[in-house]
């Protein structure tokens, strides 16, 4: 996003999940100033496991396209926001960390025009790779640099025989990217729209919040997915999609206390908060229990790829709908995880309060699940 003018200037961030669309309405007062959050606005799927792309594909554009009215009728006539950030979580991307390296004779000065041939070249190599050709590429992204062998933040201009990038690249569909931004457009001929996947967006924060010295895993637990980012080295060197998410406690509390998924959602933040009866706390913890072993199944990928990298000494950051669920965060670590592995695990919740100095204003977020509408304000293109 680009803001040029003094004068205040409306900003909204979009949040295009498996569960809903949420979107979040800001302000900015000036340059490079901090955002004022206005309201978040949400439309919600129908609620079922495992549901098609095709129901994906036609409920996202419903939905997105209700949020934005939405927004319309709240600012009552006034002028539409120019600006928009599309967050798309993994159902609806396919992300690449590319490696790129060249040695030279001599020392050659790295330039903007050779960096945007490695660009291009890792375009190509990615679509190659997806097979496909109904794609739009929506991130490029320069995540890390080595010019002969040391870390160099700003590479343009700076003389090498050895260079080493590695650039993330994120694709979506050409009907998804067109659809949502056929609808935006049509509020605002003039709006700026730029998209980026969630990973990224978390990642651009955390880098600038973290510590690069030890690994990270990101685990957002959403409605359907868990999306499972890596970083090591400061970069992302993966990104995992794993088969479960909070629905999946959701609908076998709404199954067995025999009520719809609205109030099993309610009966389940009753129950991270601590406010449940003895009685209910219990059923409710029972049958997060009987959950526990699939989502203990699953993670277990999470821990074969990090041993491959040898990832040890992690940091482990629970975000997303599903991060409140206690139990969800405790049953990562079983008793026969490898001891490299093990020894200074540490695992920490990511929530968007802990970032509210940075705003000017802040309110409306919903607890770590808003965690990604929240970066997306903090990472805004200026």
């Amino acid at each position: 996003m680009r803001f040029s003018s003094s004068k205040k200037q409306l900003g909204v961030v979009f949040d295009v999940g498996t569960v809903s669309v949420s979107a979040t309405l800001f302000e900015l007062h000036e340059p490079n100033g901090k955002a004022h959050i206005l309201k978040t606005f949400r439309r919600f799927h129908q609620a079922s496991l495992r549901q098609d792309a095709m129901h994906f594909s036609k409920s996202t554009i419903t939905q997105f396209s209700s949020v934005v009215d939405d927004i319309k009728a709240h600012l009552k006539g006034a002028a539409m926001p120019m600006y928009y950030e599309v967050g798309l979580s993994s159902i609806f991307y396919l992300g690449k960390t590319v490696r790129f390296a060249g040695t030279n004779d001599r020392p050659v000065v790295l330039t903007e025009a050779r960096l945007q041939q490695y660009f291009q070249e890792g375009t190509q190599e990615f679509v190659n790779e997806l097979k496909r050709t109904d794609v739009v590429i929506f991130e490029t992204i320069l995540m890390r640099s080595l010019l002969n062998g040391y870390p160099i933040e700003r590479p343009i201009g700076r003389a090498s025989e050895q260079v080493e990038l590695f650039v993330r690249f994120s694709a979506t569909s050409q009907e998804l990217y067109t659809r949502l931004t056929e609808i935006l457009k049509a509020t605002n001929a003039a709006a700026s729209i730029n998209f980026s996947s969630f990973p990224v967006s978390s990642w651009f924060l955390v880098r600038n919040t973290l510590p690069y010295d030890r690994p990270l895993l990101l685990v957002d637990i959403g409605g359907e997915i868990t999306e499972v980012t890596f970083i090591h080295d400061g970069m992302i060197i993966d990104v995992q999609t794993l088969p479960f998410g909070v629905l999946n406690i959701l609908l076998r509390i709404a199954e067995l206390e025999q009520m719809d998924i609205e109030h099993a959602f309610s009966l389940l933040k009753s129950y991270t908060d601590g406010s449940l009866a003895d009685d209910a706390k219990k059923r409710v913890h029972d049958i997060i229990r009987r959950e526990l072993k699939t989502w203990e199944q699953v993670f277990e990928r999470v821990w074969q790829r990090a041993s491959r990298d040898m990832m040890i000494n992690i940091q482990m950051y629970f975000l997303g709908g599903g991060a409140l669920v206690e139990e969800l965060k405790s049953a990562v670590a079983p008793p026969l995880l490898h001891p490299d592995i093990a020894k200074g695990l540490t695992v920490s919740l990511m929530a968007p309060d802990q970032f509210k100095d940075r705003f000017g204003t802040f309110c409306c977020f919903d607890g770590p699940g808003d965690f990604g509408l929240m970066s997306l304000i903090l990472n805004k293109r200026v």
